[in-house]
C-alpha cells in the first residue's frame, strides 16, 4: 500500500520535470487557440504558466520569438503525420493517404490560429519568414514531405503529378479545418476519418492500383 503523500510527490517530480519554457509554450499554445494571438498576452501566458510575467523573458527575447518558437516547436504534429505512414507498411497507398490526411486536418486545426496571427503582423511575419529559412522549417515542409511519400511509394499513375496532388490534399485538409473552426460544421458533416477517406477515393482515377508503402523508388 502506497504510503500517504507519495502519490502527490509523484504528481509534484513530473511537473517538475517540464521546463519553466516546457510550462510557457504549453500555456501559450493554450491562450492562442482560445483568445487569439492578440488575446494571448505576455500577462495571460506568465499566469496560465504559472510564473511570472519578468519569466517568459529569460526564454525569449519577446513575444514574437515566443510566437516563432511555437510554430517550430509546438506544431511539429506533421512529423507524427508521416511517422505514421511509415508505420502503414503493407497497405494500399490510398489508405496510407487518408491515415496522412486525418493527421494533417489535426495538424492544420492546430496550425490555423498561429498562423494567421503571425500573416497579420508584416514585423512578426517578416521574423518568421526569416527564422524559416534558418532552420529550413514551416509549412512548405509538409507539402514536400508529402509530394515525396507519393513519389518514393509509387501512389499515383504516371501522369499524374506528385507536387499537383500534394497541393490538392493539403488544400482539402485546410478546408477541412477552416471551415470547422468559423462554422463549427465540417465538409458534409462528416468526421476527420470519414473526409480523409472520402477525399482519397476521390483520386481513385490517378492513384496507382498497385501502389503501396512498399517502398516504390524511382530510379
Amino acid at each position: 500500500m502506497p504510503r500517504p503523500g507519495a502519490k502527490a510527490a509523484k504528481k509534484s517530480g513530473a511537473q517538475a520535470a517540464r521546463t519553466t519554457r516546457d510550462r510557457i509554450l504549453d500555456a501559450a499554445m493554450k491562450l492562442v487557440a482560445r483568445h487569439g494571438i492578440a488575446g494571448a498576452t505576455t500577462k495571460r501566458i506568465a499566469d496560465e504558466a504559472g510564473v511570472a510575467e519578468g519569466s517568459l523573458y529569460k526564454h525569449f527575447a519577446d513575444k514574437a520569438d515566443l510566437l516563432i518558437a511555437l510554430v517550430l516547436e509546438r506544431l511539429s504534429g506533421i512529423r507524427e503525420v508521416f511517422g505514421r505512414l511509415d508505420q502503414a507498411a503493407g497497405r494500399p497507398a490510398a489508405e496510407g493517404l487518408a491515415v496522412a490526411l486525418e493527421g494533417m486536418i489535426e495538424f492544420y486545426s492546430q496550425a490555423q490560429p498561429i498562423m494567421a496571427g503571425i500573416s497579420s503582423d508584416p514585423d512578426l511575419l517578416r521574423l518568421c519568414r526569416q527564422r524559416f529559412i534558418e532552420t529550413d522549417q514551416g509549412p512548405h515542409r509538409a507539402h514536400e514531405k508529402l509530394a515525396e511519400f507519393i513519389r518514393q511509394h509509387g501512389a499515383l499513375r504516371p501522369a499524374a503529378d506528385p507536387d499537383a496532388v500534394a497541393s490538392l490534399l493539403i488544400g482539402a485538409c485546410t478546408e477541412f479545418a477552416s471551415l470547422a473552426r468559423l462554422t463549427g460544421k465540417t465538409p458534409g458533416g462528416m468526421s476527420k476519418a470519414s473526409y480523409a477517406k472520402a477525399i482519397v477515393a476521390a483520386l481513385a482515377p490517378i492513384l496507382s492500383s498497385g501502389g503501396s508503402h512498399a517502398a516504390k523508388r524511382r530510379v
